[in-house]
């Protein structure tokens, strides 16, 4: 490798842990906004268990499972433009689809990307790996907790 080779796979490596840092602290944020959604320490109705099969109980899934699809969302768009504005790839659609695939760990074809750059994808995957995972805990855990205590009678 020479050093033109060199400055490059730092470039791609700073890229992809800064990328990946801002994928944490997306996720995180947008988990914790949930959930203080959800379970609000304010309220006496605090939410700690909900049959699923109530209205109210379907709706809470609803929301949670959407509020997901925000998140994955902004981390997703925070990749293509990323690929976008380094040239990586030539239309915000391509950048789109491509990073989808890639955080998705579907992966269809890394030629789409310029060679460069590819190191960002592949991580992407991994961040998108981790991102996925964290997400379906995070569900899993929080339906098994849902629920809403009656307030107490007025006297």
């Amino acid at each position: 490798m020479d050093g033109a080779q060199y400055h490059q796979l730092a470039a791609e490596l700073t890229a992809a842990s800064v990328l990946g840092a801002s994928c944490v602290v997306i996720h995180g944020l947008g988990l914790a906004m949930i959930t203080r959604f959800i379970r609000p320490s304010d309220d006496p109705r605090r939410v700690t268990h909900l049959p699923p099969v109530t209205v109210h109980g379907i709706a809470m899934t609803i929301i949670i499972a959407l509020s997901l699809f925000v998140i994955h969302g902004l981390e997703i768009w925070l990749y293509a433009f990323f690929y976008l504005t380094v040239g990586a790839l030539p239309d915000l659609s391509s950048a789109l689809y491509f990073s989808t695939i890639s955080y998705s760990t579907v992966g269809f074809s890394d030629a789409l990307i310029l060679p460069a750059w590819r190191n960002v994808a592949a991580l992407e995957s991994i961040a998108g790996v981790i991102m996925l995972g964290w997400s379906t805990a995070y569900f899993v855990r929080i339906l098994g907790h849902i629920d809403v205590k009656p307030r107490p009678p007025r006297l």
